[in-house]
Formats: C-alpha cells, structure tokens, sequence
C-alpha cells in the first residue's frame, strides 16, 4: 500500500458537473483508497457552465482541495448572463456559444480556460514550496491545464503523469484558425509529451498518434470506465407502458440528435403501432439547436428534452430505461475517440442504441453484444436499428436480445488500478532520486 504524496491539477472537478468530471473525480475517490495522500488544485466553483453539488458528496474528507481564482472565458460569460446555481443547467444559446468560441480560438490559446494557469500555477508552487510531492497529475481538456502543470513540473522535478482525456482539442478535434495557431499548438502539445514522465489516454487511436506525433513520449492507454458504486443494488428496471430510449449526456453543436431524430420519425411512420408505444428522452445540458430542429413538429408527445440533474438521478433513469442513446460526432475527427458514457451506459446494463461510424465504439458495443450500431449520418440505418429494438421490446424478449451481464473489467476502479501502476513507477523512477 503507497504513502506517497500526489499533487492533482484538475480544472473541471465538483461542483463541476459534465462528463470531464467523472473520470478525476473517481481517480481522486480510489486512489485516496489505494493510500496517496491527494491534494487538488482546481478554480472555485464557477469555471464551467454545468454544475452538480451532489458529487462533491464523492469526494473523500481527507482529500485537501485547493480553490483558486481564474480569468477563463467561460468564467466572465457566466457572470455577465448569471447561472442557475441549481445545478440543473439546460439548454444554451447555440449561436452565441459559437461565436463566443471562434474568439477563443482565434486570441486565446490553447483555450478559453487559459486564464487559469496564472493562479494554478502560483497555488501550485507555493504547495510545493512547503512540502515535497512523489507525484503529479494533470488531466484535459482544457489542453490548457497541461500546461499549467509542464511549467510546475519543470520548476519543482516532480515526476509527472498527463492524462489526455480527449486528444489536444484545437489541434485534433477542431480546425486550427490558421496555419501559425497550428504550429504554436502542435509546438505546446510536443513540449507536454516530452516534459512529462508519462502520456495517459483513453484510446487505441489516440495511444496510436501521440506515439506517432511525438516518438519520444511515454504513453500508456489507460480506457475510461463505469464507477461500480453507482451502480450498487438491485435497479427497479424499466416499468410496464411504452419504450424508454433515453439519451444522458451534452449535446452539442458537433454531436447533435438530429439524425436520430429523422431515423426515428422514419421508423415511427413505417412500424404500425409503434406511434404512441414510444418515449425518447434526452436528459442533459444541451445546445439550443438540438430542439429546433424542424422535423421535431411531427414528434410532440414522442421526445421530450430535460435539464441535466445530478447524476445519481440519471443513473436511475438510465438504469429503468429499455434502451440508452449513445451519439457520437458525425465527424472524422472523432471517430478514434470513445465517450465516457459508453462506459456508464455498459454498467447500467441496458441495451443500447449507438450512433457510432466503423471503430472502438462500434467494436465495443458489437463485441460484447451490447446492442445496436447504426452510422451517425444515417437515418435509414438509425431507424432500421430503431425498428430490431422494438421488435424484441414488443416480443418480451428485448432483456435476451443482447448480453447484459455485469463487465468489471470495464470499471473506472480497474483504470484507477492502472494509473496506480503508473504513478508508482514514475515515483520510484524519479522520485527517489
């Protein structure tokens, strides 16, 4: 069992809800348990647009949290509109936010949460003045976090571990604005791989171009995964009455529902009896665009849009579902990457619906039986998809259809195991020098 002292730079962390909260979040919970005395360096509440007070419930009391202040853009928008300050964040203004986001891109680098390196970076080095780390760890997006933590790492010698939850978002995931912000971003992302003792991802495909893009770096694939303990006890399961699709997560302007939505609007004109027989519901912070669509005027009474909640109530809704709705980007770009909520769809054992191109996603869902694929950009293949589920859902036989068994191997505890290893071998590699 470790003793040792882990220095943590997390930016979106509780209050802080969204899925970039969750995979810290558990790596702060486990690794506590695994004896790393953890400190977290994170902004005060406020630095992001969804919130969920309930998760700091998860965060263990001999954790130390330390709050600083932060200019990041996200931050100065949200005090001009005000937040709900319910946690319940709904849907946002999709033209604003993207307008909002091209400035970024064009002025701010490496994001818009690049105003918080100058207080992380204090806060981090005053900690590290008064006491000695094995240890650090920095998680993004923002990309920008990592080079907070490349700058304390350089200053103190700390052995340092970066974990790319997503690949270098305005380099990989997004068009860079000119040919300079590629080269000053690939030059930012190719001194983190080199100055840190390990690269963690999530993916084959990421593991794949960091080692390409940077042969020098260490990196390790270490997959997202399901917190167990969310799922502990027995589930209700779906209650009698019409098929329960449901959708938990963001929806933003890349990853949108309306596809879906015509591939449901196609599969309801085609099967007799299934108008009326079914209920979609997408749960979660959202951009506005996703129900303006015009084709939602023939899907009144069919699909409902509910603000995010704290995600214990989205688990049990995920869990009294007859089918999740996994969407992925209808986008190149992202077909390397795996969501996070894959994972959590997985150990709410329930069949799910992906919208996913050829891939790891797809390779999961099919490997283990899990459910239905259909290609993010067709309709025809979503509703034909749509049509195999209630099929089964109307024979009684949709719980037989697919494997559901429990898969712990895919747990956010088994990735924490992983990181574990890592960090203690940077740690004796460096720290006992």
């Amino acid at each position: 069992m470790s003793s040792r002292k882990l220095l943590m730079l997390i930016n979106f962390f509780p209050p802080a809800g969204g899925g970039g909260v969750y995979r810290p979040l558990s790596f702060v919970k486990y690794l506590s348990r695994m004896g790393w005395d953890i400190t977290v360096v994170t902004p005060k509440p406020g630095e992001f647009w969804i919130s969920d007070p309930s998760l700091e419930k998860q965060v263990p009391g001999g954790v130390r949290v330390v709050r600083t202040g932060s200019f990041s853009a996200g931050r100065m928008l949200g005090m001009v509109r005000g937040r709900r300050t319910d946690g319940r964040a709904g849907a946002r203004p999709s033209v604003p936010f993207e307008a909002m986001r091209k400035f970024g891109e064009l002025f701010l680098l490496p994001d818009t949460y690049t105003g918080w390196q100058p207080f992380a970076v204090r806060a981090a080095s005053r900690l590290c003045r008064e006491e000695r780390f094995d240890a650090l760890y920095s998680t993004s997006p923002p990309d920008s976090t990592q080079l907070t933590a490349l700058k304390v790492a350089s200053r103190f010698g700390i052995p340092w571990l970066a974990d790319f939850r997503d690949p270098w978002i305005s380099l990989y995931l997004r068009d860079p604005v000119s040919a300079a912000h590629r080269r000053i971003l690939e030059g930012m992302e190719k001194r983190v791989a080199q100055g840190a003792d390990t690269v963690a991802v999530t993916t084959r495909w990421q593991q794949e171009t960091m080692v390409r893009n940077v042969p020098s770096c260490n990196a390790v694939r270490i997959p997202n995964g399901y917190d167990e303990e969310d799922f502990a006890g027995e589930a209700e399961g779906p209650p009698d009455g019409p098929l329960q699709i449901t959708h938990c997560g963001m929806l933003t302007l890349g990853r949108r529902s309306h596809i879906f939505l015509e591939g449901l609007s196609r599969f309801l004109a085609s099967v007799p009896g299934a108008r009326g027989n079914v209920r979609v519901t997408f749960i979660g912070a959202r951009e506005s665009a996703n129900e303006e669509w015009d084709g939602m005027d023939g899907l009144e009474g069919t699909v409902t849009f509910e603000d995010n909640m704290p995600h214990t109530d989205c688990v049990a809704r995920e869990r009294k579902s007859h089918a999740l709705l996994l969407i992925k980007h209808d986008d190149e770009r992202y077909n390397g990457l795996v969501p996070g909520k894959l994972y959590e769809y997985i150990g709410a054992q329930r069949p799910i619906l992906a919208l996913a191109p050829p891939g790891e996603v797809a390779d999961i869902v099919t490997g283990l039986r899990r459910g239905e694929v259909a290609g993010p950009g067709d309709a025809g293949e979503v509703a034909a998809a749509l049509e195999r589920i209630y099929s089964a859902y109307a024979g009684g036989t949709l719980d037989f259809a697919y494997d559901l068994s429990p898969r712990p191997g895919f747990s956010r505890r088994a990735a924490a195991e992983s990181l574990d290893r890592e960090l203690e071998l940077i740690a004796a590699g460096r720290g006992d020098a």
